[in-house]
């Protein structure tokens, strides 16, 4: 009896001298996961989420829930993330727009305090032109570019389209472009169609019927690969322009999120995302059929969207350097 009584204490005090070990081997998730956008409800970055949500569940054995913070164009979702513990429970569906907004604010969280996860969506632009335009080609464009500067839609300035349209002609060689902010996608159509633009850059979900009616031609695209759709469309880097762009949407947490947390995360969400659902929202969308893709990708393509978003907000005067 005394012997198997010292036992007990033992292990007892053993068991409290190792707290460290024993969280180390906490389950993970152990609680709620909270996905934090700065998109309102019914949103595109809100619907992102609700759907990866519909498989993650089952995936990780927690529930997820979205919380909706949409003041200052990602800063409060931002501060919210920075709010809560790095212990993966947190998770922000980031898109350039955020890392835009760190750069123009240095008291929030900075593209250095996130740790890219997994990527949700990619959806590649295309440079556009209206049906009777003089540029029939992408050279034809190029040499106007050289000689003028040419009218761009896109949505407010120092946004995600400006960017992209500041880093196109700046590889192309072209003087710098001239950007006609419209309110969105649908806007920039219009203007386009009508001859009040001379060329835009725009996803194809944004123009699809105006690209059915033949009211708009596409020169080049600006995705890294050629697009099912348009199989014959070359891309930029095709014609020796070394310039993308994308909207995209992907995921991250804090940086100090143990290691194995991120690993898990990568893991779960990427096949929480390779179901048929989410792949039938990603061919409803309009986005890239591979869309979706792991940490190495999605990091290296955020990287690549910071250095040309300070670039082009240092050199448009829109960020002291």
């Amino acid at each position: 009896m005394i012997h198997r009584r010292h036992l007990l204490l033992a292990g007892a005090a053993a068991g409290l001298a190792a707290p460290a070990s024993l969280r180390a081997q906490e389950r993970f998730p152990s609680r709620t996961i909270e996905v934090v956008t700065h998109a309102g409800v019914g949103g595109g970055t809100d619907i992102t989420a609700r759907m990866m949500m519909v498989q993650a569940p089952a995936e990780f054995g927690q529930e997820f829930t979205v919380v909706n913070r949409t003041a200052g164009s990602g800063a409060q979702a931002l501060q919210y993330l920075a709010s809560k513990p790095a212990d993966g429970h947190t998770i922000i569906l980031v898109t350039q727009t955020h890392l835009l907004t760190q750069l123009r604010n240095p008291n929030l969280p900075q593209f250095g305090d996130l740790v890219p996860v997994a990527r949700a969506t990619a959806d590649p632009q295309l440079v556009l032109v209206r049906r009777d335009s003089p540029f029939r080609t992408p050279a034809d464009l190029i040499a106007a570019g050289k000689a003028r500067s040419l009218r761009f839609g896109g949505t407010h300035v120092g946004g995600v389209d400006h960017v992209t349209i500041h880093a196109f002609g700046r590889a192309a060689g072209l003087q710098r472009p001239t950007l006609v902010p419209f309110r969105g996608g649908g806007e920039i159509v219009i203007n386009l169609v009508g001859g009040n633009i001379d060329t835009a850059v725009v996803n194809p979900g944004e123009a699809e019927a105006q690209l059915r009616a033949g009211e708009l031609r596409p020169l080049m695209s600006l995705a890294d690969t050629r697009i099912a759709a348009f199989g014959e469309l070359p891309t930029a880097k095709e014609l020796g322009i070394d310039a993308t762009g994308y909207t995209l949407r992907g995921f991250c947490v804090l940086k100090g999120t143990p290691e194995d947390r991120v690993t898990r995360l990568e893991q779960g969400l990427i096949r929480a995302m390779s179901g048929p659902i989410y792949k039938t929202y990603l061919d409803n969308t309009g986005q890239a059929p591979d869309s979706v893709t792991g940490r190495e990708a999605w990091g290296a393509q955020l990287t690549a969207f910071n250095n040309d978003g300070r670039e082009a907000l240092t050199t448009l005067g829109l960020l002291r350097g």
